[in-house]
């Protein structure tokens, strides 16, 4: 680990203004520079960075700090990570080997790269180039936007990019493997040709693949588009578009807004919402919700507002549920995707409509249902009902139901009063059950109340999620559990006795109260993501413990430490011939017996 010398080494070594320009526009002011803060959504500069003392602090909502907790803010990487980038960066050495996790996949990431500059430079420089431009600009994308998005061309020839792949001496292995190229028995040739080409890069800006686009009618037969598939760099199933650039932006806005495709993702950026992201031709799957989720917690979905792009929203709306994230939706007109409505209407008109027209997952169910319908068709009307009344029947607020009640006897122009009849004899042909807690896989998240204590003591499992609760609490109560428990740490899983140590022995020798970014910032990435799988379920279920609560935990944890200690001593009174050793590991097991008895109550 870097000393506190080589820390702050790296600290002084760091042009607080070069680093944080490409992410703010910086002004000259005085002695320090100005600019909107990019960890939040403001109109009036506030977000100051101090050259001389490598600071940058936002003066509205306290965020910044050295330009390591700066980057780590921005990039949402670790200190560990931050640390070894600048250090790079800065030529400065740092004790102790740093290796990121995982394969190092550099020479693949430069041959994406090549392959990235060869298109963008075919688009710039020939005259199909120029077409492909021409046919952007119809599609209303600036310059700025094909810039941003490294949009390029790839070439109508047959085997143009292979050869230059060639002649920078990457292996055809690799280009098979990158999904750069196929084979036949003419020999190798290139898998994008005459489309224009979108790069696909992950989080950290690594080209990982490529979406092509035809751009010409040529050939009728042509899909639309054609993906890099999958391969050990791209993972269609984990991939966001534009969220490399997008991210701070999230962070800022406190919301990400997914579309369905590139194009969407482009007109929107282009039309002011930076914020922007979409998946790459497949629905949202729940990796792609707990990716997001690392920077906001609020998702706005702005599919196609055709059947297709309702039945995808609808889908979505789960997945973002399931992940734990706050859901809202836009509906466009006309069934209009977001790039022909900023086509047709403009940006202003776009942004204007977007944010008056922001529904929550009630009211876009509702709109929805009466899209494309035959109001005057008794079955369909029925359906609508049916619908509806199942959506309304879940809403804890009579309050809400009542509204959306009077705008259905509305929509079909009907009375209320009949309506409501309906509702209510609905409501009793739904069989009456108690209402389901959402259940969890693991038994840590069915926490007991005060009165079920008996359950706590059947419980043999994830003592330490349970007090890890408890840690992350206060510094000091994290200690007195230290103390109760430092003989029973056998109890705990590996990978969760790291996270325990890392908590009392690291983090809290530096810090007074729990934060989850500083606290994460001192993991492993293994030890991370083990953390940040539990770590909004942790969130709230504080409250419900008292100390009663965990002496009961800590007295579970020390009887399973002695079944586990009787168990080694058991092997050894089976397995050995010494009647002596025999009786003494009988006297030991007694003893232990005695010191890990549970203390009783008295009656």
């Amino acid at each position: 680990m870097a000393t506190s010398e080589e820390i702050e080494n790296v600290i002084q070594t760091t042009d607080m203004v070069d680093l944080v320009s490409p992410f703010v526009k910086l002004v000259k002011s005085g002695k320090n520079y100005k600019g909107l803060c990019p960890f939040h959504d403001e109109k009036t500069p506030s977000f100051t960075v101090s050259q001389e003392k490598h600071l940058a602090h936002c003066f509205s909502c306290g965020k910044g700090g050295n330009p390591i907790q700066f980057l780590m803010d921005i990039k949402q990487i670790s200190f560990v990570e931050a640390l070894h980038e600048l250090a790079e960066k800065n030529g400065v050495a740092i004790s102790g080997a740093y290796k990121k996790s995982g394969p190092d996949y550099s020479k693949y990431y430069e041959m994406m790269d090549v392959a990235s500059k060869f298109f963008q430079q075919n688009l710039n420089m020939t005259k199909s180039g120029k077409e492909a431009k021409a046919y952007l600009a119809q599609r209303g994308i600036s310059e700025e936007m094909i810039h941003t998005f490294e949009i390029g061309l790839a070439p109508a020839g047959y085997d143009l990019l292979y050869k230059v792949l060639k002649e920078s001496n990457y292996l055809e292995l690799d280009m098979l493997d990158l999904g750069l190229i196929s084979k036949n028995d003419k020999g190798y040739y290139d898998l994008f040709t005459r489309r224009i080409t979108f790069p696909i890069k992950d989080e950290q800006g690594h080209t990982i693949g490529f979406s092509a686009r035809i751009f010409d009618n040529k050939d009728p037969n042509q899909p639309k588009y054609v993906n890099t598939k999958d391969t050990f760099l791209y993972h269609k199933g984990n991939v966001l578009y534009h969220l490399d650039l997008a991210k701070s932006e999230i962070l800022k806005k406190k919301r990400v807004i997914l579309h369905e495709g590139q194009m969407d993702v482009i007109a929107a950026t282009q039309a002011g919402f930076k914020e922007t992201i979409c998946t790459m031709g497949t629905a949202l799957t729940l990796d792609q919700a707990y990716i997001l989720k690392k920077y906001t917690n609020h998702a706005i979905i702005c599919y196609d507002g055709d059947k297709a792009g309702i039945k995808a929203s609808k889908k979505a709306i789960q997945i973002f549920k399931q992940a734990g994230m706050q859901v809202h939706l836009v509906l466009l007109p006309n069934g209009m995707d977001p790039d022909e409505f900023v086509l047709k209407n403009g940006k202003e008109a776009y942004l204007t409509f977007f944010d008056h027209h922001i529904l929550d997952e009630v009211e876009y169910l509702f709109e929805t249902s009466f899209l494309n319908q035959n109001l005057e068709d008794y079955v369909t009307v029925e359906t609508i009902k049916k619908d509806i009344f199942q959506l309304l029947i879940k809403l804890p607020s009579q309050t809400i139901k009542n509204r959306y009640l009077e705008k259905l006897a509305n929509k079909l122009n009907t009375k209320l009063s009949l309506l409501e009849m309906d509702y209510n004899s609905y409501c009793t042909t739904i069989p009456k059950t108690k209402p389901v807690e959402e259940s969890f896989e693991d038994d840590f998240y069915n926490f007991p109340s005060l009165n079920e204590t008996t359950k706590i003591k059947k419980e043999k499992k994830n003592y330490e999620l349970r007090l890890f609760l408890y840690a992350r609490n206060s510094r000091q109560r994290a200690l007195d559990i230290d103390k109760k428990i430092c003989e029973c740490m056998d109890v705990f899983e590996p990978i969760h006795q790291d996270i325990w140590s890392a908590l009392v022995d690291i983090y809290y020798n530096k810090y007074e109260t729990f934060d989850d970014s500083l606290f994460c910032s001192i993991l492993t990435e293994q030890q991370k993501e083990v953390y940040l799988e539990n770590l909004e379920r942790l969130r709230g279920a504080i409250e419900v413990y008292n100390d009663e609560d965990l002496a009961l935990i800590i007295e579970k944890m020390r009887a399973e430490h002695m079944k586990l200690v009787n168990k080694g001593i058991d092997d050894v009174i089976l397995k050995t011939d010494d009647y002596q050793l025999k009786l003494k590991k009988i006297e030991e097991k007694f003893e232990n017996k005695k010191k890990y008895m549970p203390n009783r109550r008295k009656q």
